[in-house]
């Protein structure tokens, strides 16, 4: 099997899991304000007021609900339609979207992905990267949460049924950023009651795409040392 139809396999895989359990991660799932890697309260210190919001993966939709409250408008999307049938039920406007092929709309003036991009292979990321790039007004922003750790798993931690996870250091998710034509304000080990993480928010370039958008990302090779998988 060659590497791209292994990362292929992962990510419809682990998009099936969340199919099959989104109700039970829902109630799972607990976002509190506070927690040192709160991804909303740093939009809320950086972002405009009234700012549009493209969230992806927004799962059970805890952040998009407190984004709202903030006054931002949230576009919510999954690619996973049994989250955004959820969203749905509830009142919500929800859209499927798979941030890896779909047409993301926009501009919009922030991306927000909080614990969503680490189900993306590592040689994939740039390209999401460079993708979401495209979906923000100059100087617009980007929000994301990965977990810290080498390497990457497969964890059945909190739904009892497999998720693929790929984990990050500071320096290489940096240079995923730059390369991608991002330039990064707040980049930050974090953590949380279930482990390390990587907190990070980074700004497009008010100039006109002059960062290459094909820089590969420093990969990892080492064992897995991430700890406890949560979200």
């Amino acid at each position: 099997m060659t590497d791209s139809s292994a990362t292929a396999d992962a990510n419809a895989d682990t998009l099936r899991t969340y199919e099959r359990s989104a109700a039970l991660y829902r109630e799972r799932t607990v976002r509190r304000e506070g927690e040192p890697d709160d991804l909303v309260a740093l939009v809320a210190q950086h972002a405009p007021a009234g700012a549009t919001v493209l969230e992806v993966g927004s799962g059970p939709g805890h952040d998009a609900s407190r984004l709202e409250a903030l006054g931002f408008g949230v576009r919510r999307t999954d690619a996973t339609r049994a989250f955004v049938d959820l969203q749905r039920a509830e009142g919500h406007e929800a859209d499927v979207l798979d941030v890896r092929t779909d047409d993301l709309g926009g501009p919009y003036d922030v991306v927000f992905a909080h614990a969503v991009l680490l189900h993306i292979d590592r040689a994939e990321l740039p390209r999401v990267l460079a993708r979401l790039h495209t979906a923000v007004r100059p100087g617009g922003l980007l929000a994301l949460t990965l977990k810290e750790g080498d390497g990457e798993e497969w964890s059945s931690h909190k739904v009892e049924l497999p998720r693929h996870f790929t984990y990050w250091r500071l320096e290489p998710l940096r240079a995923a950023l730059t390369g991608s034509g991002w330039e990064p304000v707040v980049l930050e080990r974090t953590s949380a009651s279930y482990g390390p993480w990587l907190r990070a928010l980074s700004r497009r370039s008010t100039a006109i795409d002059t960062a290459s958008t094909s820089r590969p990302a420093a990969d990892s090779t080492a064992p897995t040392t991430a700890g406890e998988v949560q979200p």
